[in-house]
């Protein structure tokens, strides 16, 4: 039976780590799109912004990116997904506002999703492994689950109905839906 699919390297899990901690309270998104009914978000890309204070007291952050990859197998049809994630520092501004914005806009980073400041205690890398129709097992991290200390939540996943879609959930009834079918592969973080 063919094997599909590919689990978060681990030095995308090293670098997932540093969020711990940190402070989030809002997403850069291109192409957004929302869907009412199921309570989520959807995006090609979504970069989150990070924050926390250093020894000094000063204000730093990074940004978190990720993006989902979608691949058929030809062999076997079945569908899997690649979550991509990177975390890098900001661009510097220009110092001109309307540059600075036309420039972001450039790189399709058009719309935003603000919720309530969010600090991250723990993340859970979330994967689908089961086995379709006798023909191939899937084996490949599909969602990132942040959690904070009052164990409110936040699910980054890829989305199954379009082709190289990431998912933005914070509704507590549409995460547990869509997390049922997903195992806990890795917690990183504190234990709440």
């Amino acid at each position: 039976m063919k094997i599909l699919g590919n689990y978060i390297k681990n030095q995308n899990i090293a670098e997932l780590e540093e969020l711990i901690g940190k402070r989030i309270w809002f997403a850069r998104t291109s192409n957004l799109g929302a869907n009412l009914i199921e309570k989520t978000y959807t995006a090609t890309h979504i970069q989150i912004p990070f924050f926390w204070k250093d020894v000094f007291g000063n204000e730093k952050s990074r940004n978190f990116n990720l993006s989902a990859q979608w691949t058929e197998d030809n062999e076997t049809l079945l569908d899997y997904y690649d979550l991509k994630l990177t975390v890098t520092d900001h661009e510097r501004s220009i110092g001109d506002f309307e540059k600075d914005v036309n420039r972001r806009i450039k790189k399709g980073l058009n719309s935003n999703i603000n919720f309530n400041e969010f600090e991250i205690e723990q993340i859970q890398i979330l994967s689908r492994n089961e086995i379709v129709d006798n023909e191939g097992e899937l084996r490949y991290d599909e969602g990132i689950l942040l959690i904070n200390k009052d164990k409110d939540r936040i699910l980054f996943s890829a989305e199954l109905k379009c082709i190289d879609q990431v998912e933005f959930i914070i509704d507590p009834n549409a995460i547990e839906k869509r997390i049922t079918e997903l195992k806990k592969r890795k917690t990183l973080g504190n234990n709440l």
